[in-house]
């Protein structure tokens, strides 16, 4: 045990308690059930306080044991992405440039992103190049962080001390109802007057902290809407169509055709969807740097376009 590095040892507890049993945790890690129950044994004797409460049927994490999987995992993603940013340096310095972008982002960005790709594709002399990836903006700062990604457009919130984070544009919401629908007749709509309606929105899990904060908002102007989660545009807009509720969709949605539903601005000013970009400040030097800058230039010269 003492040969063993704290971080190996921190990573056999956690795995045991995600599968809340020393059998399944010792065939994960390839080891033997009582090697692993004595190396457990070992750490709670050197530091004096049980990690696990344990039944014939399952194991549980004690009040000391819930502290230590905690920081032990915080730990054990900093090492991950260690090991995976020394393991894409290369492409970091050198490329090929890999960008992401969330599909949630203004469409007014798109095209500015397809440029860069053909301005920087791959050639046969210079094998170089940009590439775009599509992720939830979980993923995408993820990516950044471990390297796998030069820099991404997100929604925000994107919190991260080692990121740079700029904002490059906010767009506004519009409501989807049906036509003959009472706020159908209105020229634009408030967040209060969702109060008690079925509204078509993205799942909780998708983008936690924007979604807790739009949400957060309506509520705190005393609506009390009926969220229901649903990943596709197209899916909110037959939703509608049929008459189940209504959606809450990004402005620039209001352009899609569909029979029998209308878009409806919605006013409220504290209610929109802000995207950033950003990269890992420790890579600001540098052809990168340049890149990225020069992409956010870019993106800046748009935002009076977005409303």
């Amino acid at each position: 045990m003492q040969d063993e590095s704290p971080l190996k040892v921190n990573s056999l507890i956690v795995v045991i308690a995600q599968e809340g049993s020393f059998v399944r945790a010792a065939k994960k890690l390839g080891i033997t059930q009582p090697s692993l129950t004595r190396r457990v044994q070992l750490l709670e004797r050197s530091i004096g306080v049980k990690l696990f409460e344990r039944t014939s049927r399952r194991v549980e994490l004690t009040k000391a044991g819930r502290l230590f999987v905690l920081e032990s995992t915080v730990s054990f993603n900093h090492a991950e992405r260690a090991w995976d940013l020394a393991r894409y340096q290369a492409r970091i310095e050198n490329g090929p440039y890999r960008v992401g972008y969330s599909p949630y982002v203004h469409s007014a960005f798109l095209p500015v992103l397809n440029q860069l790709s053909l301005l920087l594709r791959p050639s046969r002399d210079d094998p170089s190049g940009s590439m775009l990836e599509s992720a939830l903006t979980r993923d995408l700062v993820e990516r950044v962080l471990r390297g796998k990604l030069h820099a991404a457009l997100g929604i925000r919130p994107v919190v991260d001390e080692d990121l740079w984070v700029q904002p490059v544009g906010r767009e506004g919401f519009s409501l989807c109802l049906p036509k003959n629908h009472s706020l159908a007749r209105k020229a634009v709509v408030t967040a209060l007057e969702l109060h008690g309606e079925m509204i078509f929105w993205i799942p909780r899990s998708m983008h936690p902290g924007f979604y807790g904060r739009v949400v957060k908002y309506i509520r705190t102007l005393g609506a009390q809407p009926i969220f229901k989660e649903v990943r596709a545009t197209t899916h909110a807009l037959d939703f509608v169509t049929h008459g189940l509720g209504l959606a809450l969709l990004p402005r620039s949605a209001a352009h899609i055709s569909h029979i029998g539903v209308v878009f409806k601005p919605l006013t409220d000013r504290y209610l929109g969807i802000e995207t950033v970009l950003f990269m890992r400040r420790d890579q600001r030097y540098g052809q990168l740097k340049d890149l990225v800058d020069a992409l956010f230039s870019r993106l800046l010269s748009l935002k009076a376009e977005i409303n």
